[in-house]
Parts: structure tokens; C-alpha cells; sequence
């Protein structure tokens, strides 16, 4: 898959990566006995996540380079 170049390319890529970090934790949280650090963790992607999907409803600029840096700072580790 090649690098989107375009900011209207790149923070969908970056939330749909943060979506999939975070279905990941969810089902971890399922699978153990995860303490609430974890669930308030995926809150925190959630809102990110939301941020980004408003800043490319409304097309602000500004809002769609703030959430995709701040999606971008969620690592792919787990």
C-alpha cells in the first residue's frame, strides 16, 4: 500500500489504524481480566477517533491536522 499524500487521504488512514488498535483492545479486555487503565485508554481513541471523523465532515483544516497528529501518536504496538 503506497503512503496517502493528501491530508484528506491521510487521516482516514490514520483512523481507520486507531479503529483497529482499538477493536483489538476492546477484545483483549474481553479475553482477560483488564483493569479500567485499559477502558479508560480506549475512551481516549474513541474521542480521537470521533475528533477526526467531525474534522472531515466539516473539512476545517486546521481540526483535520490537529486529529491526525493526534491519531498518529498511537503506536501499532499493543
Amino acid at each position: 500500500m503506497t503512503e496517502p499524500n493528501t491530508l484528506a487521504d491521510a487521516l482516514p488512514a490514520q483512523i481507520a489504524r486507531v479503529t483497529a488498535k482499538k477493536e483489538r483492545w476492546q477484545q483483549m479486555m474481553r479475553d482477560h481480566d483488564m483493569g479500567p487503565g485499559m477502558q479508560f485508554s480506549i475512551n481516549i481513541m474513541q474521542a480521537e477517533i470521533e475528533r477526526g471523523v467531525k474534522a472531515l465532515a466539516s473539512g476545517d483544516v486546521t481540526e483535520m491536522l490537529a486529529a491526525h497528529q493526534a491519531l498518529a501518536g498511537y503506536s501499532d504496538d499493543d
